[in-house]
């Protein structure tokens, strides 16, 4: 079997069902702990399981880079955990390409899955395995989900593949819905999935920037006949997200939205937007999260990226700069500190976020039209290497929305060190039945607090107000981003009192695996198992 030397670690590449089945078993014989890598996009996580682990078990690292298989028979597909949903460019192994892809394939076949995340470098293990969502609440990743293939370690059968599958008629307390969706790898290794796909379709959409006070929803009302509510207008959006810079004297929102159309139709959408913009018409008019210069996102993500790592590592390369003149030091620090917030800041947002005007490039908000793999995925042409974002994600019932709206904005009225110098991202999720999911049983809503990741200082200060302040909302934080440390009150109790089959999962969990073959050190303290 190959490996790969990785961050320190070796990562095996099992190129097939009968590899994973042997190095189960053999980190079962020695009592070592399985620990699988995919895209890495879960950054809490990778960055503390390449540390190893402390219980006195070797991780066993593994990565499904080499199962990449596609098998689309009639209008299902059946697809290896290791393959990506999109190219990943930052595969290590360098396997990850287009053609091979899942969604290229689906879409070269006239199929789609009808939601996406913000981006799609995810592998499919991956994204089923953190319950990881696009902004829906008509339309859900996992409602494609027909069956998963794991394999598992029970008692007396050693490694062995077991096939969950969607029960029909449905029955909510069936154990495929224990395993479809955030098992975070706890059940075993997951090695192929098969999906029930939707006909193909294309996406039409506008983003609009504006001020919260001209927003067209209101933001943190019930809303009126002239603007809907925010909890209203994400149950009739097919699709959308909003970006929130809450800051003094900036106070603006960006409102990303799309629809299902057919390709006839989303021609005639970006028609209308490249007659509006001056320019020759073309089929399809693909979004542009950030200005394209020489026709690549490149160089603008590179110019955010020096501007807010020199925001987040202030005042370090100043004092670096003048560590021999501290009174000119003190002086320019002062003037700054003072003048940040209310001047300078707003001053640089209007450059990065610029409210719409009739004149400007788009000629009004930005009309986008695209094929659904590529569309949905807003995000995609962000760089996570050129521009990292790290976050708390924290889900909500949509019914909350209101409160919740009102509850953040007294907050970030309150002080700088709330609002910090970046944006807040706000989605919306369809509920399902999978036990574990943070969307089990309820739309949500959900709240993303960002933090850029060349800052100084430690994010979980920052996010550690947001998850005080939100706990009375019974929020169920994101599996795969920053979460409440497992010893807080928003631990370990927390987390189970919010989920009512916790006690069920956790049982088959450990019918599965009762060796502790696949229970790391990450996940331990928050699931309450202690080491055999």
């Amino acid at each position: 079997m190959d490996s790969l030397p990785l961050d320190g670690v070796t990562y095996l590449l099992p190129e097939n069902l009968q590899d994973v089945l042997d190095l189960v078993n053999e980190a079962k014989d020695n009592k070592e702990i399985v620990c699988l890598r995919g895209s890495a996009h879960s950054f809490p996580l990778i960055t503390t399981l390449e540390k190893g682990s402390s219980t006195g078990s070797k991780y066993k690292y593994v990565m499904l880079s080499k199962m990449f298989n596609v098998v689309i028979t009639g209008t299902t597909v059946k697809v290896d955990a290791g393959c990506h949903l999109g190219p990943d460019p930052w595969d290590p192994t360098g396997i990850s390409n287009l053609d091979n892809s899942l969604l290229y394939q689906l879409d070269q076949a006239n199929l789609s899955i009808p939601d996406l995340g913000g981006i799609t470098h995810q592998t499919v293990g991956g994204f089923l395995s953190t319950a990881s969502s696009g902004g829906s609440t008509q339309f859900s990743f996992e409602d494609a989900l027909i069956s998963i293939d794991i394999v598992t370690c029970e008692e007396g059968t050693g490694a062995a593949v077991r096939t969950f599958t969607r029960p029909v008629p449905d029955n909510p307390d069936d154990p495929f819905y224990a395993a479809g969706v955030a098992t975070r790898g706890l059940f075993g290794v997951i090695v192929s999935a098969t999906f029930q796909c939707s006909p193909k379709f294309y996406i039409e959409g506008q983003e609009a920037t504006t001020t919260e006070a001209d927003c067209a929803i209101d933001l943190f009302g019930p809303g009126s006949n002239l603007k809907p509510s925010l909890q209203t207008f994400c149950k009739q959006t097919q699709y959308t997200r909003l970006m929130w810079w809450p800051q003094e004297n900036v106070h603006k929102i960006v409102v990303w939205q799309a629809k299902q159309t057919d390709e006839q139709g989303a021609n005639a959408w970006a028609a209308q937007a490249y007659e509006k913009m001056g320019l020759p018409v073309q089929p399809l008019k693909p979004y542009q999260e950030v200005p394209f210069i020489m026709k690549s996102p490149t160089l603008a993500t590179l110019g955010a990226d020096i501007l807010f790592t020199a925001i987040g590592t202030w005042p370090d390369w100043l004092f670096e700069l003048l560590s021999d003149k501290k009174v000119e030091y003190d002086i320019i620090k002062g003037i700054i500190d003072v003048s940040f917030f209310p001047l300078i800041l707003p001053k640089i947002l209007d450059i990065f976020v610029t409210v719409d005007t009739p004149d400007n490039a788009n000629k009004g908000p930005q009309q986008f039209a695209d094929l659904w793999y590529t569309g949905l995925p807003m995000d995609n042409q962000i760089s996570d290497k050129l521009f990292p974002v790290w976050f708390t994600e924290l889900w909500i019932d949509i019914e909350q929305t209101q409160q919740v709206m009102s509850d953040l904005q007294n907050f970030y009225n309150e002080s700088t060190a709330n609002t910090g110098a970046f944006s807040c991202e706000i989605y919306a999720a369809k509920a399902n039945s999978f036990w574990l999911s943070p969307s089990y049983n309820r739309d949500v809503i959900r709240i993303d607090v960002f933090w850029f990741g060349n800052n100084t200082g430690d994010p979980r200060q920052f996010y550690q107000k947001f998850w005080t302040r939100l706990a009375k909302y019974n929020y169920r934080p994101h599996w795969a981003k920053y979460m409440p440390d497992a010893a807080s009150e928003q631990g370990i109790d927390y987390l189970r009192a919010n989920y009512p089959k916790w006690d069920q999962w956790m049982a088959l969990r450990q019918q599965l695996d009762p060796d502790q073959v696949f229970v790391n050190d990450y996940w331990r303290p928050y699931l309450n198992i202690p080491p055999l």
